[in-house]
């Protein structure tokens, strides 16, 4: 793990860790490695996350559903995550991330409800640290899963993208920064996304996927993600020539999230 032992990102692996070590009602909590891929791999079938990136038009729209931020409290509230998916699949969204970290207001729960309305390709976006938690996102309805660079050592950045290809998902690698950009790339990545926020400081950095982008191959597939606050930005990280863009916050604040999708995908 980088950075200092009072950052952000320390501080929310230290609550994961205890949280999973804690008390678990789950149905996978008492499996065994083994246990865990057989009851996996019996799952339905994800959708190709990936494809659907690349297939239309870039870039592609990753919208967002997020109950709360720290650094901005609660975006909207008690918002519905049926309402929200549907408003997001009409607005010309190409996949669905949705935040199930409890630091954040999520839970699995609306992954599920999320998986139940649209069709989309949908990404777990969580502090994931163990293979129960990608089986528990794969039985709830994830298609990809978030890794973070910055959270994980590189035998168990491997290990837990070997165990995620095993079950037919894909990963999203979040980076901030070219060494990590280099980590994701040597541990196996096809899906790398660069964080604006760094969540070791929590500051933003809006030029930062921008900046980086020269640094993946074109063979990769590119998000950007974090940081978008207008329509100038859109169009700014589509110059910048990235695949898509993982937009949250602004369209979870907006009035009507998914006309505020539709307005900002007209600009592209």
């Amino acid at each position: 793990m980088t950075g200092t032992g009072g950052s952000f990102l320390d501080k929310i692996l230290a609550a994961k860790r205890a949280e999973l070590a804690g008390a678990r009602s789950t149905r996978t909590s008492s499996l065994s490695d083994r246990e865990l891929l057989e009851f996996g791999t019996r799952l339905p079938r994800p959708r190709d996350f990936i494809a659907a990136l690349r297939e239309g038009p870039r870039p592609a729209i990753i919208a967002e559903f997020k109950r709360a931020s720290p650094s901005a409290g609660s975006l909207r509230e008690d918002a519905d995550p049926r309402h929200i998916g549907t408003l997001y699949a009409a607005g010309g969204a190409t996949c669905m991330s949705i935040l199930t970290d409890r630091h954040f207001g999520g839970s699995f729960d609306d992954l599920r409800a999320v998986r139940q309305t649209v069709t989309l390709p949908l990404l777990c976006k969580d502090f994931i640290l163990e293979k129960q938690q990608i089986v528990e996102a794969k039985r709830v309805g994830a298609d990809c899963i978030l890794l973070i660079v910055a959270a994980l050592p590189p035998p168990q950045l491997r290990a837990l993208l070997e165990f995620i290809h095993q079950l037919e998902l894909q990963a999203l690698f979040e980076t901030r920064d070219e060494h990590e950009i280099d980590r994701a790339m040597a541990a196996g990545a096809r899906l790398i996304g660069v964080n604006a926020r760094d969540l070791n400081t929590f500051e933003l950095d809006e030029h930062r996927a921008a900046r980086l982008r020269r640094h993946v191959p074109p063979s990769f597939t590119y998000v950007a993600e974090s940081g978008v606050k207008s329509a100038e930005d859109v169009l700014r990280l589509r110059d910048a020539g990235v695949d898509a863009i993982l937009i949250g916050s602004y369209l979870m604040q907006a009035a009507n999230p998914g006309e505020a999708l539709r307005q900002l995908i007209l600009q592209l």
